[in-house]
């Protein structure tokens, strides 16, 4: 028999903390227009997006048959515990989005089904197959439990007509009338053509372009765009089809319809002058530009087939319309390193960006960036709500997760300064004095500084320095370490890190002191180890045992060294891990341990890199 399904809820959980755009809430569009859809279809419909307003949901005055909750990766431990509590009464809960469309299997352990990808047809279906007790297997996008085994139905085709998805109701979003300023979001295309290695849309919904016909766009803007104070065009790449684009703006002159709006466009946008003046003539106010970084090296490590000559060009090009211009940069590439974040800054002010969000680089599932530091075990935290792009939860090669996490806070504490606001005051440029002053205002009551997280990220950096300060109390400074010399051999370590690794040691100030075993012993590498160990003690302040573990064959044998060693009673006795990816990350926490300031450790870093070439 068939479950009685009448009344839906969706829910599209709140950010788990707050950021620059907070105060303008503008709602995404799944949860509405999945909510539309199953009304058209004679379903009572509610929708909560907790960024406009979040409810008690004990007193919310609903009952549903069916839950729906849509999630990107940060919302998703919200999202789960919300599951959890209708789970808990009895209602199934399919939950959606980006982040349960890529760990389904994670996402059944809160919730019954879970849709992957568009949504649009496979919703309805799963309704109609629970009220018939029809065939689930037969719902492409479906995955759900039979028993203990997860079935996961093939994903369909990408809807091909979008014209043919009705208009979003905003009626139904929970106390949207209450608001007297309302932003309205509009989605007039879905997929993009190009691949960033840190974005999942191509795999959400395809590398072929698809949208709205003009006609569609505009009528929408008419129901949901005429009583806005602002209109948000949520495409990824709006202006990809800027013949399409050219079209609209000049159908909004001809009809005469005064909006202001925004959207997301990519830097080839402003090559093209008139598209931009017909943007800025039909209302268009800001755009928000993926713009990444200033290092060629990591535009072309992103995918982003764009140069920083054409970054440039595309802030001078807007300017000079009238637009404003949002930038988004992302630090943290494999090319990053402290000082790209610095000039990064510089370029900014000195471009007169509007507003900017300086992002960190995160493997969110489903991309290419995630499966790459998954495999690599780079990845040092897997709380999902950490995953806004303001967290560091992975292992840069040329920063240390603390420097990417600290440098990224400096770096929007100086775009974000109370002279940005005092120069906007004197040009009455009433919106951004508004916009910069709460960045501003908002970073002084985040208190970065104080941040369980980040206070964290800084222990992890300084682990070694602790322990050094027990073996050497009273501030006793380390002069000589030792290094025996088969370690070297034995985990297998080339000529160029090695006399890096040893010229970073000599600038930093320390005697190195190596001791070879004359004589093979019949026991084996690891007594030749202990014995060289043994007459290093007696010189040495402390011994390093610099493993690496580059070579997977010969991986389990050092690990097990390193295991043994580690157990060993040895005093003063510092094995650290080095690799391709941890080197620079090792390299900061060895030169902590010689009360080195670590701006001074990374100059001499990046001296040695000059002198010695890479060492990785």
């Amino acid at each position: 028999m068939g479950r009685s399904i009448q009344k839906v809820l969706f829910i599209e959980p709140k950010s788990p903390r707050p950021h620059i755009f907070s105060r303008v809430a503008i709602p995404r569009l799944g949860a509405v227009l999945l909510g539309t859809i199953l009304q058209r279809q004679g379903l009572e419909v509610k929708v909560v997006i907790e960024e406009i307003a979040t409810p008690d949901y004990r007193t919310l005055g609903f009952q549903p048959d069916l839950v729906g909750i849509s999630t990107i990766s940060s919302t998703a431990p919200k999202a789960y515990q919300l599951a959890d509590y209708y789970r808990q009464q009895g209602i199934p809960v399919v939950l959606g989005g980006a982040h349960p469309s890529f760990l389904p299997a994670e996402g059944l352990g809160h919730a019954d089904y879970v849709i992957c990808g568009e949504g649009d047809e496979a919703l309805p279906e799963l309704i109609a197959a629970l009220r018939d007790d029809g065939d689930l297997a037969a719902v492409k996008n479906l995955c759900y439990r039979q028993g203990d085994v997860v079935q996961q139905n093939p994903w369909r085709p990408f809807l091909a007509d979008l014209d043919s998805l009705p208009i979003p109701d905003y009626s139904l979003i929970h106390e949207w009338q209450a608001k007297p300023r309302h932003f309205a979001s509009i989605a007039s295309s879905r997929g993009c053509p190009y691949n960033c290695r840190f974005c999942s849309v191509i795999q959400l919904f395809g590398r072929r372009y698809r949208y709205n016909s003009v006609d569609r766009v505009m009528e929408e803007i008419r129901v949901n765009g005429r009583g806005a104070e602002h209109i948000f065009f949520c495409d990824d790449n709006f202006t990809a089809n800027r013949e399409r684009i050219k079209e609209l703006c000049a159908r909004l002159l001809k009809e005469n319809l005064k909006i202001e709006w925004s959207a997301q466009v990519r830097v080839e946008a402003a090559r093209d002058h008139e598209l931009m003046e017909l943007m800025a003539r039909s209302g268009c106010y800001l755009v928000y530009v993926g713009l990444e970084s200033i290092n060629p090296d990591t535009l072309k490590a992103y995918n982003k087939a764009q140069t920083v000559e054409a970054v440039r060009d595309c802030v001078i090009n807007f300017h000079q319309h009238g637009i404003k211009v949002h930038g988004m940069f992302v630090f943290g590439a494999e090319e990053d390193h402290y000082q790209v974040i610095r000039d990064t800054v510089k370029f900014s002010r000195q471009v007169d960006l509007d507003s900017i969000q300086y992002l960190i680089l995160t493997p969110v599932p489903g991309t290419p960036f995630y499966q790459d530091m998954e495999a690599q075990n780079r990845i040092i935290c897997k709380d999902w709500s950490h995953y806004d792009g303001h967290h560091t939860v992975f292992l840069p090669r040329h920063l240390t997760p603390y420097e990417l996490q600290w440098e990224t806070i400096r770096a929007t504490k100086k775009f974000y300064s109370w002279g940005s606001v005092f120069k906007r005051l004197l040009a009455r440029d009433w919106f951004y004095v508004k916009l910069k002053a709460y960045g501003r205002i908002h970073l002084w009551q985040s208190r970065w500084s104080k941040s369980t997280y980040v206070q964290g990220l800084k222990k992890q950096l300084f682990a070694l320095v602790y322990q050094m300060r027990q073996w050497l109390p009273g501030g006793e400074r380390i002069r000589r370490v030792g290094i025996p010399n088969d370690v070297w051999n034995l985990s297998f370590w080339e000529n160029q890190p090695r006399e890096f690794l040893l010229r970073f040691l000599e600038r930093l100030g320390v005697e190195v002191l190596q001791e070879s075993e004359v004589e093979e012993t019949a026991n084996g590498a690891l007594q030749v180890v202990r014995a060289e160990i043994s007459r290093l003690q007696e010189r040495a302040d402390v011994i390093l045992l610099p493993f690496w573990w580059g070579l997977e064959e010969a991986r389990q044998k050092i690990k097990e060294l390193h295991q043994e060693l580690t157990k060993e009673t040895i005093p003063r006795l510092v094995p650290l891990d080095f690799s391709r990816d941890s080197f620079y990350n090792a390299c900061m926490q060895l030169g902590l341990c010689f009360k080195k300031p670590l701006r001074r450790l990374r100059r001499i870093y990046f001296q040695t890199l000059a002198e010695t070439g890479a060492p990785v």
